[in-house]
């Protein structure tokens, strides 16, 4: 877990380990490094989450997204096979937003 941008006095250091020794060795104050390691934590979370919805988008719901726009040049927006495929679309997405919900 890194820290992208530490700055410490004068210095500005990039991609700091998160851990309270090279912390505390840096010259950061304890209290402050509780609430560094608690923002790495978060950003470290929500990057993994984002990656998770973005893949579960690229293997699960953008296929279907293509297939309803095929359905929908092909046979008109308000047709039958256009507005089942842009349900099941529609329902992928959904699922993939439960199941990796956004960190707040």
């Amino acid at each position: 877990m890194l820290i992208e941008k530490l700055k410490v006095g004068q210095s500005e250091l990039i991609n700091v380990p998160a851990d309270e020794k090279t912390l505390l060795d840096l010259g950061v104050s304890k209290m402050d490094i509780v609430a560094l390691i608690a923002d790495a934590k978060k950003a470290q979370f929500t990057t993994q989450c984002q990656s998770a919805r973005s893949y579960a988008y690229h293997t699960s719901s953008d296929g279907l997204a293509f297939d309803y726009l095929a359905a929908a040049a092909e046979f008109g927006e308000s047709s039958e096979q256009a507005s089942h495929a842009k349900q099941a679309w529609l329902q992928a997405r959904h699922s993939i937003k439960a199941l990796y919900p956004k960190p707040e």
